[in-house]
């Protein structure tokens, strides 16, 4: 499904959590109504625009009830040719007034921004609501048919074992249609840049967030979960983050991972044969998964076979002649 997505920075939020600078996120001050209703009519006019127009960026539900309903109208000459609205907001901006109005205004789709379920990350990271809050909005926007997404940040302060077993848990228990998973970056001045220079802050590393990141993926996926996006967007600009797990490939490096663990946990003495779409995960980033692979396997080469009937992500060891030596 496509999706049309329009950013409202920081609009309707009441709070400034120590992770956001969301201005420097989407890279505009202040959305231009004008622009948008451009977008808009641009986008429904393709010929396979069937998907959903997006307010992304800000806590849309809780802007006022005038300014919500001047970026519906913007989008309302359109509804034949669309499947619905998505918005994105925060578990203390929903109930059942909103979730009423949101509906007589076609809204299909609302994203919370959860981050975490366990409630000292949620008080570390000043997020201003618990844990049975997020929970409770939830269940709340599911009840009420709409389409449920699940944003989830591991590495923010007071991340553990124990708080990513909970929230893995609680995201499955709950059933949500899609999760998005942004591990935890320090964006310039922000509270938390300001704990990184103090030293009360320590982010994940590349490698740590890689492994978390398909960690979760794998466990929702195994659920019938999906997870639409892993990391940020890659058209931040790099120059304003401080720190932490970034990468402009982070999404690749993720499934790279996923892949690595079956292949390790099947591996058989065989020609290893792969789709020709996952030849980059293998040879890309600097053949960093084919060394972890041959380390792990305790070999200086693995015979590899290219077949394109291979599925992208899956792969079989067979007794083929190998094409290549890596």
């Amino acid at each position: 499904m496509r999706i049309l997505p329009i950013f409202i920075p920081h609009l309707g939020c009441p709070f400034n959590c120590i992770y956001c600078n969301q201005k420097l996120i989407t890279k505009t001050m202040q959305p231009d109504l004008e622009l948008i209703e451009q977008q808009i009519s641009e986008f429904c006019n393709l010929p396979d625009a069937t998907g959903e127009i997006a307010f992304f960026g800000g806590t849309f539900t809780a802007l006022s009830r005038k300014d919500q309903q001047t970026y519906f109208d913007l989008v309302f000459p359109y509804l034949s040719m669309i499947s619905g609205i998505r918005i994105s907001t925060r578990p203390d901006f929903i109930s059942q007034n909103v979730l009423q109005f949101c509906a007589e205004n076609s809204v299909t789709t609302i994203e919370l921004g959860v981050q975490s379920f366990l409630d000292e990350v949620l008080i570390a990271s000043g997020r201003g609501y618990t844990s049975e809050k997020a929970i409770e909005s939830c269940q709340m926007i599911k009840s009420s048919s709409f389409q449920l997404g699940i944003q989830l940040m591991p590495g923010l302060p007071g991340f553990s074992r124990i708080s990513l077993n909970t929230s893995i848990n609680k995201t499955i228990e709950l059933k949500p249609d899609f999760v998005r998973i942004y591990p935890t970056v320090i964006l310039k001045d922000t509270s938390l840049h300001q704990m990184y220079k103090d030293g009360s802050y320590t982010p994940l590393t590349i490698d740590e967030a890689i492994e978390i990141s398909a960690e979760m993926k794998e466990a929702f996926e195994q659920n019938n979960i999906k997870v639409i996006k892993i990391g940020l967007h890659s058209d931040i600009d790099f120059n304003n983050i401080v720190a932490g797990p970034y990468h402009e490939s982070f999404g690749e490096l993720v499934q790279a991972e996923i892949l690595l663990h079956n292949i390790i946990n099947d591996y058989s003495n065989k020609t290893l044969t792969i789709s020709p779409t996952d030849i980059s995960l293998f040879k890309g980033f600097g053949g960093k998964m084919l060394l972890k692979l041959k380390n792990s396997v305790g070999l200086d080469k693995i015979g590899i076979c290219i077949d394109p009937g291979t599925k992208k992500g899956t792969f079989l060891f067979t007794d083929s002649q190998p094409d290549y030596y890596w």
